[in-house]
């Protein structure tokens, strides 16, 4: 048995060649354009070097491209590695390396350091700029082309060679358990894992989501708001979409005004966000007038959406909202509300399990839980990682007797509803980007002034959470919460730094001497 996962762009290619497949500002693209490009793209790589496994990082906003060589690296059977284009030259060059990416694609607009991160790393053989032509690069990044110091002659303008190919590429026999994308996402102790998703993790769970649960179909309009890069955007607004034969709205860089105005001017008819987006939707709504007509699906995930305003979005729009839940591990659905208003809608809950997905509640003995007791949700089923890269005792441990245990808190009912409570991991949620206090921890220890440092997440209406450190001095040093802050963004991306520090004379300890997180974080 074969599948590819680029089937799903071929398939809607054969079946709707002359529709509207992706739009973003002024430019669009039909079925049969966005597949022949990535055609010309796979046969760019090919002519390259680029071979099936290939691992293929991926540095780029909400634009055409990022669908074009996404689709262009499964085609061939290469692995796509789409990370986080806010992250620092440093942390890509991390990931670079510990992904064994031997190819890198970068959008113009962050070529600069895209370049940083690529001169790091020798083991990546070719850096190709994506979405502009030569002239339209950044100087600083034509000039190192010219004079050095790069020590190997493999950078390429993509847009430069596409013109004379035919991409006439085949389709990479690849099997269902094949890798087709790797998404890094940082663990408790602060180091980057990467999930290896396979074709079958991400094509069923589009399948499934898209007509089983949000019912979008050939016809309709989805604007991508949420990043691409992140598991929940690419399944719900880039490849549930386009294996239904609908268009894609990409907006590059959100700003609700933008995204209010696409989704009048287009007729959008289905949006997936997070909480803080959708706020912020609501509160725009309340000053200004867009036609939202169209609009009959929003699905909300990445956090719960908090009651009064799940209420007052559901007056203005005329139609309940679906809350989802899942992880990058799940591809990432793993319970969803169905888009229906002839079903039940529990406020609260992330709704009944995906179609072929178990989801139980196991006690800490590990047997399951009945309905209505508590306990650490578990999932098994198609949606489910192939494990992480490089890493099989994070693998071994994620794992209880099959099952994948998400640390996540929770409960189902008599109905199969399930009920999100708390987070056993660190995790915190800022505007729907996972955040691991760990990593920031350390970042802060290594200050000579910090003797001691806790992250945790403090609720915060606009962002979901907001990242707040509390810090010990080492005695007699003198550091301000403005020169820590100053410190962290030069070691870390900028949604990662903490909003607030907070300074202790000590911190919470239990008899065992860990720090007690969840007292800090009842702090105000």
């Amino acid at each position: 048995m074969t599948l590819n996962l680029a089937s799903a762009l071929q398939q809607s290619a054969a079946l709707y060649p002359a529709d509207t497949a992706v739009i973003c500002g002024d430019r669009s693209f039909t079925f049969t354009e966005l597949e022949r490009w990535t055609g010309k793209i796979a046969e760019f790589f090919l002519v390259q070097g680029v071979k099936r496994g290939d691992h293929i990082l991926l540095l780029a906003p909400n634009v055409p491209e990022f669908t074009a060589v996404y689709f262009a690296a499964l085609r061939i059977g290469a692995v796509a590695v789409p990370i986080n284009v806010q992250l620092l030259p440093q942390e890509i060059a991390d990931i670079l390396e510990h992904s064994d990416a031997k190819h890198i694609a970068v959008w113009h607009g962050l070529a600069e350091k895209g370049l940083e991160a690529f001169e790091k790393v020798d083991s990546c053989r070719n850096i190709f700029f994506i979405g502009a032509k030569r002239e339209e690069l950044p100087e600083s990044v034509l000039g190192h082309h010219l004079t050095g110091p790069l020590h190997r002659p493999v950078k390429f303008v993509l847009d430069e060679f596409l013109d004379d190919l035919t991409g006439s590429v085949d389709y990479a026999q690849t099997s269902p358990d094949d890798t087709a994308v790797i998404l890094y996402t940082s663990g408790t102790t602060g180091k980057s894992k990467g999930v290896e998703l396979t074709h079958f993790n991400l094509f069923s769970n589009a399948l499934y989501a898209q007509d089983r649960k949000i019912f979008i179909k050939h016809g309709d309009t989805a604007i991508a708001v949420l990043p691409l890069f992140h598991t929940f955007g690419q399944t719900a607004m880039q490849n549930a979409p386009l294996l239904a034969g609908a268009t894609v709205v990409m907006v590059p860089h959100f700003e609700i005004r933008k995204a209010l105005d696409e989704m009048d001017k287009h007729s959008v008819t289905h949006i997936a966000a997070v909480p803080t987006m959708y706020n912020l939707m609501l509160q725009t709504l309340r000053r200004r007038n867009y036609d939202l007509s169209s609009l009959r699906t929003a699905i909300s995930g990445g956090a719960s959406l908090p009651v009064e305003l799940y209420n007052e979005l559901e007056k203005i729009l005329k139609f309940k909202i679906v809350e989802g839940y899942g992880l990058s591990e799940t591809s990432p659905f793993v319970c969803m509300t169905p888009a229906q208003e002839n079903v039940i809608h529990k406020q609260g809950s992330t709704g009944t399990a995906l179609y072929g997905t178990e989801v139980r509640i196991i006690r800490e003995d590990s047997s399951f839980a009945d309905a209505g007791e508590v306990g650490e949700l578990v999932v098994r089923g198609h949606n489910v990682m192939k494990g992480y890269y490089k890493d099989a005792a994070a693998t071994e441990s994620a794992f209880v007797n099959g099952w994948f245990r998400t640390g996540d808190i929770a409960k189902y009912d008599s109905d199969g509803y399930f009920f999100i409570l708390d987070r056993a991991k660190d995790v915190i949620i800022r505007a729907g980007m996972n955040i691991y206090p760990r990593e920031i921890e350390e970042v802060l220890l290594h200050h000579p002034a910090v003797q001691e440092a806790a992250v945790v997440g403090i609720p915060d209406e606009t962002l979901s959470e907001s990242v707040t450190a509390f810090v010990v001095r080492v005695p007699e040093a003198e550091v301000t919460a403005v020169q820590l802050q100053k410190y962290c963004r030069e070691h870390l991306a900028l949604y990662k730094c903490p909003k607030t520090v907070i300074f202790r004379e000590s911190l919470p300890k239990n008899a065992t001497g860990k720090i007690q997180k969840r007292e800090l974080s009842s702090c105000r």
